[in-house]
């Protein structure tokens, strides 16, 4: 075969009309130039002699076989021209034989295909294979070689390998084919066969190194499709490829075709976003009976695909618009999740696009959020109770994992909802008939199906039908009964609107289970991609908290991290509620689990679609052919406030400018961590995260009166990271023995060089970095890779994975001279339990062998270990007290956000691109910043002190009650009307007094109270009285300490002329 990359005959393409006898058949190509190949008759005679001189077709077939090549499949020119001769002859011989053996079959066609060949080289590929009119063989084999194609060539194409594609089908010439005639005369299906041919090609670019936002046709195109397209379609391609860069998502155009039956659909979207996306448009159409011609799919230089479908009506009698409509709406929600679990039967026609989808959606939801532990375990709850037992609260954590690792498994509710489609699709009818909106849709292909669903009705009539169909299987009822939850928990989606890129859901979080989730989030949004899930939650209605990428190495970790995510999610939003009590907002947090496999290496790509979504249900648009409306039950506005957390920081400016360009108000204050030059404050420069932890670990210095410089200290989270990197820059004279972080383990009991440390914490690189010549005699380092190492001390480690997973739980024979402080700056939650907290525990005298530990990690210890280690005598400070200088950081980030407008934004929050010069007022808020993280944390220190010292209680325990004190008073005085409206003065002295002054001295009050929402304001001037009243008056807020309170207050107010 040719080489493509040489491509010796494509030149002989011409570009010039003509009738030439010896072109294909279908050459003239709306879209594409009518190239004619002019070396074709020379080749056709070269096939030929190579074809006699073989001499495995018979001499009487050779010409017929050659023409029927030719002139009979609807080949396109431009594929003779880059092939050879040889190749040619090669192809022929084959089909060829695929008929022969055709003809010696009896088998039913509906069950294998007629012809089916393939052949592939390094450089182009060619497939061929026949299928029937219906497109939907009883095997489910529908698309096998367009889905090869996908997984093998389009999908994994970057911008140094890259591919092409050619699809054309036409009705399979049999009648003046001496085999095919006669395979005819044994089976007459035959006549309803068609033909397709696939050719996929690599690309030529003549511009290496392009970028994404290319749009010069000449620097991103390949030289054949350069060669070949029409102007026309060139400057169509232009504007879409232009719409695709500035947008999120799929750029769908469809065109008829003048004095012709058929229609032209063109999609356009960025490469990796949305695998076999071209396979399941083939079946989409074929859904709607509309039959694919041809297909061509151009990948170019900048990393965006363009697939361009010429369709037509399968029956004649059908109006191809209609179909058409359908493909064109649903095209998007198809490129949300181009392969659901429920594909085959939608490829079958057994479930239409949205009902596969949805019961997918469906599939996730009840993995999630199926009550698996029953009312037996609620029973042994109260029977057990976990508050006055340690050794309770774990036995009933460790059932309540088992249970939901081993029960209604995702696999097993996928199986129920594919035995009950019956009972799914009825479920699909009831959430059609709340968030379809009925416009003209009556008309619609899908509304005409949908109508013949009967809805199930009422919760009682829903059970009527569970107990007729599911009587004898108690579990099938369970699992659709946590479906009928689903659809009665939605209050928006955006499920039916015309452009998306993820599902999103609004959730009523009330269907949550009390016994498992204690707390009610006050709302909850639930996201699925084609390649990850996510959810977010919020306590609050003004919210904030990161958005965190959840990676797994393996199939194993995924489908731990896929049992946890719900409840991580929920603990993570829940502890940050508890951290959030200095600030305005309440807690939130979001994860993305990204899927196991491909998606694991395109984060960014998942956590675009994520934000898309979540923006979908934020703003209530309405603009013709961008965004549709959508049934708004939950009718008031929301506002997230997000931020970066694992995985994500590096998106938070793309996350923002993306918020701006949808036409969101409130895109300066959307997204915290984003960079200066859009009014970020990163915390990881200014350390911003770190103040806050290095403030008690310098609180128990002073307590206690210790030297930090006889401080012997370890840490996990290494130079790498925000927290790591700022705790060994903020160190001053503790000596490291030992850090752990993604690449390894680095240990010294001599001390490791703090020199060599402050290097790698500014260079932001791990500790596989370290300079080993600076180690002792006595120190190591073991990287994640290695296996069999010998420590200095004789051991020997088989797995470096291992040994880095379990480090923290081996001081004791690592450090034989002890370990002073324990500061988690990274690490995954739980990493110690009451499964393994004995490790840091004596056994000998029962002491912790740590006795000072600051939790800068969130959730790196549960609470029952902490507990424990309390009981062990160790000074323990959780993560809800001591990791709040983020929070607070980005809450002031998001206040100056809202209190601006977009000039004065500009201007004072923004840091010049060009000269990277930094505003004055900027950097004097910055170091406001810094000093209200450390006067908050030291102020929550000192109550908790003072508390532990007057009743004896843990400081885990107290940091709850301080929290939950500060909270509940918060949200008692965000709804107090009394104290907002009837005393303005009073209230405008307590938001001036909470406000940062130098924001006032720019902005003004009066253009705070005009331009910062009411609910924000509220939630402000809550916090700053609960707040204060907590740290300085204990967390018992009886009515009499509270008025005594607010009296003082009035006087302090008085003396600073806030008040008359």
């Amino acid at each position: 075969m040719a080489s493509v990359g040489h491509e010796p005959d494509i030149q002989r393409l011409s570009l010039e009309r003509t009738n030439s006898n010896s072109s294909s058949v279908v050459s003239v190509k709306p879209g594409y130039v009518d190239s004619p190949f002019s070396g074709k008759k020379d080749q056709y005679d070269q096939v030929l002699d190579i074809l006699d001189n073989t001499g495995f077709i018979p001499e009487s077939l050779i010409e017929s076989e050659a023409r029927w090549f030719y002139q009979s499949l609807g080949i396109d020119d431009v594929f003779f021209a880059r092939e050879s001769a040889q190749g040619i002859a090669n192809h022929i011989h084959s089909l060829y034989s695929c008929k022969v053996q055709a003809f010696s079959n009896e088998s039913d066609l509906t069950d294998d295909a007629l012809i089916q060949y393939k052949r592939e080289a390094e450089d182009h590929a060619v497939f061929f294979e026949t299928s029937s009119a219906s497109g939907v063989p009883s095997n489910g084999s529908k698309n096998r070689f367009e889905e090869r194609i996908d997984d093998k060539y389009i999908d994994p194409s970057n911008s140094t390998e890259s591919y092409r594609a050619e699809f054309f089908s036409a009705p399979l010439s049999y009648k003046t084919d001496p085999i095919l005639s006669g395979v005819h005369q044994k089976n007459h299906q035959i006549a309803d066969q068609w033909f397709n041919c696939y050719f996929v090609y690599k690309n030529q670019f003549e511009f290496k190194d392009v970028s994404q936002d290319e749009t010069d046709f000449n620097k991103i195109g390949d030289t054949t499709f350069l060669k070949i397209a029409s102007e026309n379609t060139k400057q169509l391609y232009s504007e879409i490829v232009k719409n695709v860069i500035n947008t999120t998502g799929p750029v769908i155009r469809y065109f008829p075709i003048e004095d012709s039956e058929e229609y032209r659909v063109v999609i356009g979207f960025r490469q990796k976003t949305s695998a076999r996306y071209n396979s399941a448009l083939s079946d989409l159409a074929n859904y709607y009976k509309l039959q694919t011609t041809r297909k061509y799919v151009e990948q170019f230089a900048n990393g965006i695909t363009i697939i361009s479908m010429y369709v037509t009506s399968k029956q004649k009698k059908s109006p191809v618009d209609l179909s058409i409509y359908q493909v064109i709406k649903e095209a998007s929600l198809l490129y949300c999740i181009p392969h659901n679990f429920f594909h085959h039967r939608f490829v079958k026609g057994e479930l239409s696009l949205q009902e596969s989808i949805y019961a997918q959606s469906g599939v996730i939801f009840v993995t999630h959020f199926l009550n698996r532990l029953g009312p037996e375990y609620t029973k042994l709850s109260s029977l057990l109770d976990p508050s006055k037992s340690i050794q309770h609260a774990e036995v009933l954590s460790s059932l309540k994992k088992r249970l939901r690792a081993e029960t209604y498994t995702q696999n097993y509710i996928q199986e129920v909802f594919d035995t009950r489609s019956d009972i799914v699709r009825k479920l699909y009818r009831q959430f059609a008939d709340v968030h379809y909106i009925r416009s003209s849709m009556e008309k619609t292909l899908s509304y005409q199906r949908l109508s013949q669903i009967t809805p199930v009705g009422t919760e009682e009539e829903f059970e009527q039908l569970l107990n007729r169909e599911c009587s004898q299987n108690e579990h099938h009822a369970i699992v659709l009964r946590a479906l009928f939850v689903f659809n009665k928990s939605i209050l928006k989606t955006n499920f039916y609107t015309s452009t998306k890129v993820a599902l999103s859901f609004r959730l009523d979080p009330s269907f949550l289970p009390s016994s498992e989730y204690p707390e009610k989030p006050f709302g909850m949004f639930f996201v699925v991609g084609s390649d990850f899930r996510g959810f977010h939650i919020r306590f609050r209605d003004i919210a904030r908290g990161g958005i965190r990428i959840v990676r797994s190495r393996s199939l194993d970790a995924y489908n731990v991290n896929l049992r946890n995510l719900f409840d991580e999610n929920y603990n993570l939003a829940n502890t940050q509620q508890r951290k959030n009590k200095d600030i305005p907002e309440g807690g939130s947090k979001g994860v993305i689990l990204l899927d196991h496999g491909a998606a694991q290496d395109r984060p960014q790509a998942c956590f675009e679609k994520y934000i898309d979504a979540l923006i979908d249900l934020l703003l209530k648009q309405h603009i013709p052919g961008v965004k549709d409306s959508y049934v708004d039950l939950y009718v008031k506005p929301e506002i997230l406030f997000l931020g970066p957390d694992e995985g994500t920081a590096g998106y938070t400016d793309w996350a923002t400018l993306h918020a701006r360009s949808r036409g969101a108000p409130w895109w300066r204050s959307f997204l915290t961590g984003k960079s200066p030059q859009i009014g970020g404050i990163p915390h990881d420069e200014y350390g911003m995260t770190t103040l806050s932890v290095r403030a008690y670990v310098n609180k128990i210095y002073e307590k206690l009166g210790l030297d930090d410089k006889k401080i012997r200290k370890f840490q996990t989270g290494g130079p790498d990271g925000d927290l790591g990197s700022n705790e060994i820059l903020l160190s001053k004279g503790e000596n490291y023995i030992g850090i752990v972080d993604g690449s390894g383990v680095i240990a010294d009991p001599n001390g490791l060089d703090k020199a060599e440390l402050i290097r790698l914490a500014k260079e932001r690189k791990m500790i596989d970095h370290y300079d080993k010549s600076k180690l002792s005699k006595d120190g190591y380092v073991v990287l994640v890779d290695d296996v069999d190492v010998k420590l200095p001390h004789g051991q020997i480690v088989t797995s470096g994975v291992s040994f880095r997973n379990t480090f923290h739980l081996k001081l004791k024979e690592q450090f034989p001279n002890g370990v002073d402080l324990f500061v988690p700056c990274g690490g995954r939650p739980a990493a110690i339990d009451t499964n393994n907290v004995h490790e840091l525990i004596d056994e000998k005298t029962g002491k912790s062998i740590v006795p000072y530990f600051v939790e800068g990690a969130n959730l790196f210890i549960t609470q029952s270990a902490k507990l424990i280690l309390e009981q062990a005598g160790i000074i323990i400070f959780k993560d809800a007290s001591t990791n709040k200088g983020g929070v607070t950081s980005s809450s002031l980030e998001v206040l100056a956000a809202l209190a601006f407008d977009d000039t004065g934004f500009l201007s004072n929050m923004c840091v010049d691109s060009t000269t990277h010069e930094k505003p004055q007022f900027y950097q004097d808020y910055v170091k406001e910043v810094q000093r209200v993280i450390v006067s908050n944390a030291e102020d929550e220190f000192e109550a908790l002190w003072k508390l532990k010292q007057e009743t004896n209680i843990s400081f885990t325990e107290l940091s709850d009650k301080l929290s939950v004190s500060i909270n509940q008073l918060g949200d008692e005085l965000a709804n107090s009307k009394e104290l907002w409206n009837d005393d303005i003065e009073f209230r405008n002295a307590v938001l001036l007094d909470s406000l940062p002054p130098l924001l006032l001295n720019v902005i003004g009050i009066d253009n705070v109270l005009t331009r910062v929402p009411e609910a924000y304001l509220k939630a402000l001037f809550a916090t700053h009285l609960a707040s204060r009243f907590v740290y300085t008056r204990g967390i018992d807020s009886n009515p009499a300490k509270f008025l005594e309170f607010i009296s003082s207050i009035k006087k302090e107010y008085v003396k600073k002329g806030l008040l008359k």
